[in-house]
C-alpha cells in the first residue's frame, strides 16, 4: 500500500491546501495517510532524514514527491502507479 506523510506547520499558509488536496484524494484512494507537524519530534526526524527545506512537504513511499502544494492530477496518478 502506498504511504503518504504530508509534512506541514501552523505558520504555514499553502499547508491547509495541501492537507485540502490530500484528504479529498483519500477519500478516492486506498492508501496509509498522515499529517506530520514540521515542529513535532516526529516532524523534526523527518525534516533531518530528508532536508526538508520547506512546507509543505508530500513524502510518499520515502521519497519526497511534492514541495508546494500538490497539483490534484499529478497526486492522484502517483496513487495510481508506483513512484
Amino acid at each position: 500500500m502506498v504511504k503518504v506523510i504530508l509534512v506541514t506547520a501552523e505558520w504555514c499558509h499553502f499547508c491547509p491546501t495541501a492537507k485540502k488536496v490530500w484528504r479529498e484524494l483519500k477519500e478516492k484512494f486506498d492508501f496509509e495517510y498522515s499529517e506530520v507537524d514540521f515542529d513535532s519530534p516526529e516532524g523534526e526526524k523527518l525534516v533531518e532524514k530528508f532536508s526538508i527545506a520547506s512546507v509543505p512537504t508530500t513524502i510518499i513511499d520515502d521519497k519526497i514527491v511534492f514541495v508546494g502544494v500538490p497539483d490534484r492530477d499529478k497526486a492522484s496518478k502517483t496513487l495510481e502507479k508506483p513512484v
